[in-house]
């Protein structure tokens, strides 16, 4: 590649966390595998919200100058200002004056754009193979699909994500993608492997943690957590595909003397019902649950971890699992549930995750057979119309198959039905024991502790460094930029050759969970993260 490469990196903002977070430890990462001289010029256009970037990134770099250049148009569709441009043209025009004012002509330059296919602007994906005839050099970085149960994002995209115009195709259009079953889903519908690159997100390290004691002494002060109580921590903004309800049922399982953290509300109005319902019920079956641990008057993400005996997850939907491995760099074991096909790659790199299960096993005979089929039913047709999608010939058979056993996967259940089962474990002694008698994972799980899991702490945390660590994550992006430069120009994109696969792949009811869908499904959504 040529010395003194440009990097024009695209996204819709630059919230706290998220994506932002991504974009800083990818140029961090970049940073550590690049000679200082001559320097790279990275500039990161976003739609004009920047408060969650690190104002001391650029003073950090020794290779990189890096600069933030507001675009409006490039904001949210439904965050746009009222008269406020939009649309292909004049999203087209900001972003190649943006260009030219930089000097960033298309042979020195490769634009890296970050969820270019969500549907947060619908203007995006029509812009960049524009952007590729004129011969610039494009890497797209799907984090998450709007074909992942996302049917108000789906919508605005919905010609192209048909004609298979939303997945340009070209020598010098390459695609990134987290996890293995996102590279599978896009090679089998059609984008070349030369062109298909794994790119997992680097992780950097929690860094030194505050005072274990400090962090215990706060907590007891600020949430009535002794300092001698268990505390099973779920670092998470309480939406619905964390599932919550499950952290709730853990909580009721756990040992006497444990107590729940979770960390966030929502900030999304759609998601705020739902997560008061579970704040309510905790409270009415006094449940061992402290909400908005690291929230206003909290505690930090760092004094939270540092508190913490184990972290929890039970989320059903993840693009890449960036709390699994923080927990075991936190030095702290992991307990939960198991997305397999997320965390596939984490076991390829050699990380055990003996604390996860990929369900939680309930009684179908507590929720009714019948009453179970006909809500999972409901649920995954109004999912299936939300996205003008054909119901399968074979769905009742498909959902007999999640009870064969006579138990059925507590995330399969929607919210109310949920409720039901913490009620009932909350207050039925025999109940407890029962589903502990299904789960013979989870009893060990929550007596976890620091020192139980410390060898397979330390084994965790070699493997995260060995592989995600910002050095041998900045040799894979420089691989890649090197192979995207060299890349011929000279062919317009094509579209996509099986696009409709993708959707195909996401939409299977084995995928599918209740709990994603709104139950005012017509309720427009601002979804709050990516």
């Amino acid at each position: 590649m040529t010395a003194g490469m440009n990097l024009a990196i695209i996204h819709y903002h630059l919230h706290r966390g998220g994506v932002t977070r991504v974009i800083e430890n990818q140029l961090a990462a970049l940073d550590t595998v690049l000679p200082a001289e001559p320097p790279w010029r990275a500039a990161v256009l976003h739609g004009g919200r920047c408060e969650g970037w690190n104002p001391q990134m650029a003073s950090r770099l020794r290779a990189l100058r890096v600069t933030l250049h507001a675009v409006p148009e490039l904001g949210y569709d439904h965050l746009r200002p009222a008269g406020a441009e939009g649309g292909p043209a004049a999203l087209l025009t900001a972003v190649m004056n943006v260009l030219a004012e930089l000097g960033f002509a298309p042979a020195g330059t490769i634009i890296h754009a970050h969820n270019h296919s969500l549907g947060k602007n619908a203007a995006l994906p029509e812009v960049l193979p524009v952007l590729a005839e004129h011969g610039y050099a494009l890497l797209l970085e799907p984090h998450d699909f709007a074909e992942d149960f996302r049917p108000e994002n789906y919508a605005l995209l919905r010609r192209m994500a048909a004609d298979g115009t939303l997945y340009p195709q070209a020598p010098h259009v390459h695609y990134a993608v987290l996890n293995r079953r996102d590279q599978n889903i896009l090679e089998a519908c059609g984008v070349p492997a030369g062109r298909l690159h794994l790119l997992p997100n680097p992780v950097p390290g929690t860094g030194n943690l505050p005072p274990r004691g400090d962090a215990r002494a706060r907590l007891a002060e600020r949430f009535d957590v002794p300092p001698d109580a268990r505390f099973l921590l779920y670092p998470v903004r309480c939406i619905r595909r964390k599932n919550i309800g499950e952290a709730l049922l853990m909580a009721a399982l756990a040992p006497a003397g444990a107590i729940l953290g979770l960390t966030l509300a929502p900030r999304n109005p759609v998601e705020v019902p739902y997560y008061q319902r579970w704040k309510r019920l905790a409270a009415e079956l006094d449940l061992p649950c402290r909400f908005e641990v690291g929230g206003p008057g909290g505690l930090s993400f760092l004094e939270n971890l540092a508190a913490a005996d184990a972290i929890v997850t039970t989320s059903v939907a993840e693009g890449f699992g960036m709390a699994v491995l923080e927990a075991w760099l936190a030095g702290c074991p992991l307990v939960g549930r198991d997305l397999p096909e997320i965390n596939a790659d984490f076991r390829a790199a050699g990380l055990r995750l003996d604390g996860l299960s990929p369900s939680l096993r309930v009684p179908v005979d507590w929720v009714g057979r019948a009453a179970f089929h006909e809500r999972f039913a409901a649920a995954y047709r109004r999912a299936l119309a939300a996205f003008a999608h054909p119901v399968p010939d074979d769905l009742t058979e498909q959902i007999d198959t999640k009870m064969a056993d006579g138990r059925v996967d507590f995330a399969d259940l929607d919210a109310e039905l949920q409720e039901y089962v913490v009620r009932k474990v909350a207050v039925e002694r025999g109940a407890a024991a029962a589903l502990r008698g299904d789960n013979p994972w989870l009893d060990e799980a929550l007596r976890v502790t620091r020192q139980s899991a410390a060898e397979r702490i330390t084994a965790n945390v070699a493997a995260i460094q060995r592989i995600y660590a910002h050095q041998p994550s900045g040799r894979r992006l420089l691989d890649l930029y090197h192979r995207l430069a060299a890349a011929p120009r000279d062919r317009p994109p094509e579209p996509l050759a099986h696009p409709r696969g993708i959707l195909e792949h996401f939409l299977t009811p084995a995928r599918f969970r209740p709990l994603r869908v709104a139950v005012e499904e017509a309720r427009p959504r601002i979804a709050e993260g990516e």
